[in-house]
């Protein structure tokens, strides 16, 4: 694989990755930022390859542009987790005074739930 088909490869996932990112397609979003992650591991790899010399001006100023975008994915994808952590929070929200909400902080069991202490 040349240089240039290895970033016309790339813009092609970052291009899917831009498409479904506007979409409310979650399951294509997810196979799409998969396809960028492994492009960028294949690319990685392959860019060891190729020699500093190798690299037209022009080819640089691509694969800049690529790195910048698919920076401005990596902010927008993290915006977009958060966000869908405060959605899944707001629906399921943790519960404050839970039967097991001790034991998953670490703190002492006394055998038996707290349920059944109120009925001894």
């Amino acid at each position: 694989m040349t240089l240039q088909e290895m970033l016309d490869s790339l813009d092609a996932v970052v291009q899917t990755v831009s498409a479904s990112l506007q979409s409310s397609d979650a399951s294509a979003l997810e196979q799409s930022s998969t396809r960028l992650r492994d492009a960028m591991v294949a690319v990685s790899q392959l860019v060891k390859r190729f020699a500093p010399e190798d690299w037209t001006p022009a080819m640089l100023d691509r694969a800049q542009h690529l790195n910048a975008e698919i920076t401005l994915m990596r902010d927008q994808l993290a915006r977009l987790t958060v966000l869908n952590q405060r959605r899944a929070q707001a629906l399921v929200p943790t519960a404050d005074d839970s039967t097991y909400e001790s034991s998953l902080r670490g703190a002492s069991q006394t055998g038996r739930a707290r349920i059944y202490h109120a009925t001894s």
